[in-house]
């Protein structure tokens, strides 16, 4: 995907909201670009700004994060995620949020760059003190927007807008396109 211009960055975002719009948010929900803190950067989110979720089919939240920037490859000019953040939530604020992936291309510190965050009560008594479950960082690989949408539509019983037939072949295309350029990392710091 080209992308020094805005243009590519819409072209991201119109994918972004066509995937959410065939699935899993209803007809008034959308999401936006902004202009984002650095030249050539923008950040995807909800409609009120980044950390703005957007409204599912079951009444619950999504918050859709994605930090884009763009850079100069042999192949061409790239659009590539900085910051990705997928969390699905009981409430608009966020305060009762269920589960969160979270993508850092540069990880600051000893967490995994790609993780996951459970927000629960664990059945045995495994972590020292008083650490939370939410606070661990369970490591992943890259987490893709069409598995989020998988995992509502499947594992949470969120209503797709489009039958079976429809929303998975297209979920299958973008994600297989996704997989092929897709950013890996170490779960950890090399040092």
């Amino acid at each position: 995907m080209a992308g020094k211009n805005p243009g590519s960055f819409q072209a991201f975002r119109d994918l972004v909201q066509l995937l959410l719009g065939n699935t899993v948010i209803p007809a008034h929900a959308a999401v936006r670009l902004i202009k984002g803190p650095r030249p050539n950067v923008y950040v995807l989110g909800g409609y009120q700004g980044p950390t703005d979720p957007v409204e599912l089919n079951d009444g619950r939240f999504l918050r859709v994060t994605m930090t884009l920037f763009w850079v100069s490859t042999k192949d061409g000019d790239r659009v590539k995620v900085e910051t990705s953040n997928f969390q699905y939530q009981m409430d608009k604020l966020g305060d009762r949020w269920i589960c969160r992936y979270d993508y850092i291309r540069e990880a600051p510190d000893q967490h995994p760059s790609t993780h996951l965050h459970v927000r629960g009560s664990l059945t045995e008594d495994c972590l020292s003190g008083d650490f939370p479950l939410e606070r661990v960082h369970f490591p992943t690989n890259r987490v893709s927007i069409e598995a989020v949408i998988r995992l509502l539509i499947e594992q949470f019983k969120v209503t797709s807008n489009t039958p079976e037939e429809i929303w998975r072949p297209l979920l299958a295309e973008t994600e297989a396109a996704f997989m092929q350029i897709a950013h890996k990392s170490l779960s950890g710091p090399a040092t």
